[in-house]
């Protein structure tokens, strides 16, 4: 007798579409859900306004796995996602529950469900020399040791891009083989073949109607509460100004201002803009995605009706 595939489902979407308050209404209607986040910067448990993070009376009353999991004073990489994600799937369905993964960061839902390479894991004790480096000689000197490590691999990573230099160095350290090499002798592990993916994404229609929503809510990422939580950050752990929570939307801008590279006046606009940068980057995503079933932002009732049938509900 074949044996049927568990389901996993997936929402995406893009910032400012309401995936949270869709993925509480599915927790209400099908109470065996487990909602799992799919954000790179929710899971600093330091990183609350600049965020956009659930109140904690939210995640107190609908828990969200990989909120709050780390402290900044860590770096929460992909493969770090993935690891987490594949653990909590198997812990999830053993108590006959399902995983509900919500988010916006289109890459980890891309290797959760595509798979991810074997390649080495990250050395702490490399890792912490080369971001010395970074500190004493500036990110261009790294670059300059991958281009002669591997050249063909500077070609295709900007020589500012400080997190991809540095994993660049670190495969090529660990295995004495180009990272092209590295990706090729490596095996993947495809959740599309082990589970059964229930795919949703919410996909306005009108793009200016999410434009309009992302500019009611950045009144409350940014100003003097995100700036106070950078410098308390940076006060309290002492962070790179490289550390990918500090390169993401509005910490990034918000790091401008303390830093004196732009103005306060300015940070509004700025954030504003990089933020409806991002949503079309993953709008583009969302288009080229295979087997995803989207729904306007007001078609939440009719994407749960869905949901009961796909898994046999009715």
């Amino acid at each position: 007798m074949k044996q049927t595939k568990k389901p996993i489902i997936f929402l995406l979407g893009p910032t400012a579409a309401g995936k949270t308050d869709w993925a509480i209404n599915w927790q209400n209607q099908f109470e065996f859900l487990e909602i799992i986040s799919v954000d790179s910067v929710m899971v600093y448990k330091e990183c609350n306004i600049g965020s956009a993070k659930p109140s904690n009376e939210v995640l107190e009353k609908y828990p969200h796995r990989l909120i709050n999991h780390v402290s900044v004073e860590n770096i929460f990489s992909v493969a770090d996602f993935y690891d987490e994600a594949l653990q909590l799937i198997k812990d999830i369905h053993l108590r006959d529950k399902i995983p509900l993964f919500v988010g916006g960061s289109m890459m980890y839902f891309n290797i959760l469900k595509n798979g991810i390479s074997s390649l080495p894991s990250a050395d702490k004790n490399l890792r912490k020399k080369l971001r010395e480096k970074i500190v004493n000689e500036g990110v261009e000197s790294l670059y300059e040791d991958l281009l002669k490590l591997d050249p063909e691999a500077a070609k295709q990573i900007k020589s500012k891009d400080t997190q991809r230099i540095i994993r660049a160095i670190e495969i090529i350290t660990s295995t004495g083989k180009s990272i092209d090499v590295s990706m090729n002798n490596s095996t993947h592990e495809s959740l599309k073949e082990k589970y059964h993916l229930l795919e949703y994404g919410i996909y306005p229609k009108e793009r200016g109607e999410l434009h309009q929503r992302i500019a009611e809510r950045q009144d409350s990422l940014v100003g003097d509460k995100l700036l106070n939580e950078i410098e308390s950050i940076h006060q309290a752990f002492n962070i790179s100004d490289e550390h990918p929570a500090m390169k993401a939307i509005n910490y990034r801008q918000g790091l401008q201002v303390i830093n004196d590279q732009i103005k306060k006046s300015e940070l509004f606009d700025r954030s504003l803009f990089a933020t409806r940068q991002l949503a079309k980057r993953q709008c583009t995503w969302m288009k080229k995605w295979e087997g995803l079933k989207c729904f306007d932002l007001h078609a939440m009732d009719i994407a749960s009706d869905q949901l009961k049938k796909h898994l046999n509900l009715r």
